[in-house]
């Protein structure tokens, strides 16, 4: 078997984005991500796109960033058998290399992902919870008839001299 990370340069993401565009979009993103970030990152060259190629036929594609020291996969999509992480392990391993990264990460949401991750030589470093923020309080109405005043100050107010 033939493999190769074959990488898409930042100027040649308008011709091969609308191949990946749709299957950008069915990626669940907790990250809250849209695939014009993702298009936007790559063309700026803050993540890389690289067409996962077997035998010379597209089998998926990766992208790739960097966070802190680490080279993170962020967005993977491949075809039905494919392990990548099995598959183009070497070639993730020498890509982080080049990148004088310490490891490599990737997140997800997907337990499955708990019950092969050790298989592969991860292991959880953090896991993040979240919750929304209660929307604010409303503030109080005001009166709905205020008391009409005479230009005098009332009992309550105190003048100072």
């Amino acid at each position: 078997m033939q493999k190769t990370l074959m990488a898409i340069a930042p100027a040649d993401m308008p011709r091969y984005w609308p191949e990946i565009r749709e299957e950008v979009a069915s990626i669940e993103a907790p990250d809250g991500f849209i695939p014009e970030d993702v298009y936007s990152m790559c063309r700026q060259g803050q993540a890389y796109l690289f067409f996962m190629m077997v035998d010379g036929v597209r089998a998926g594609w990766i992208v790739v960033r960097t966070l802190g020291s680490d080279l993170h996969i962020w967005q993977v999509k491949a075809k039905i058998g494919y392990d990548v992480l099995r598959v183009f392990r070497d070639e993730l391993m020498q890509l982080a290399r080049n990148a004088n990264a310490g490891k490599i990460t990737y997140g997800s949401t997907r337990q499955a992902w708990n019950k092969i991750a050790a298989h592969h030589g991860f292991k959880v470093r953090v896991v993040i919870y979240e919750s929304p923020i209660d929307p604010a309080p409303a503030p109080p109405a005001p009166p709905s008839n205020p008391p009409a005043t005479d230009g005098a100050p009332d009992n309550d107010q105190h003048v100072t001299h």
